[in-house]
């Protein structure tokens, strides 16, 4: 929002681009990597001594903190709305079936004649 004077908010253009890193800390990395050391590995060091010492809250930090470098991040799952509806029908549809019989039915008998009748329906 920008104001009447023309000055504050957000403008096309401002500020940093998205992705581009600072010189410092690519100075930092180089001088780190030249002098052979690997900060995830310090990390991991780190948190095997809290662990024998039993310092659990220091472990635990050193291990979240390599979580990144070793597993992504779990990405967002998207799904179909409408997919969602014909299966809230299908699980409908099966609880009346099961209703409908007997208490002593077969469920993998059930669910197979489901199946079968949904895959053959047009």
């Amino acid at each position: 929002m920008t104001s009447t004077t023309g000055h504050g908010g957000k403008r096309e253009g401002a500020g940093r681009p998205k992705g581009s890193r600072m010189r410092r800390s690519d100075a930092l990395a180089e001088k780190i990597v030249a002098a052979g050391l690997c900060p995830v590995d310090a990390l991991i060091r780190l948190a095997e001594r809290a662990e024998n010492e039993g310092d659990l809250g220091q472990a635990i930090g050193a291990w979240k903190s390599i979580l990144p470098y070793i597993y992504p991040r779990p990405k967002s799952v998207e799904f179909a709305a409408d997919e969602v509806v014909e299966l809230a029908r299908d699980l409908a549809m099966a609880r009346v079936e099961v209703l409908r019989t007997d208490t002593n039915f077969d469920h993998v008998a059930l669910l197979e004649r489901f199946l079968k009748d949904d895959i053959a329906a047009p």
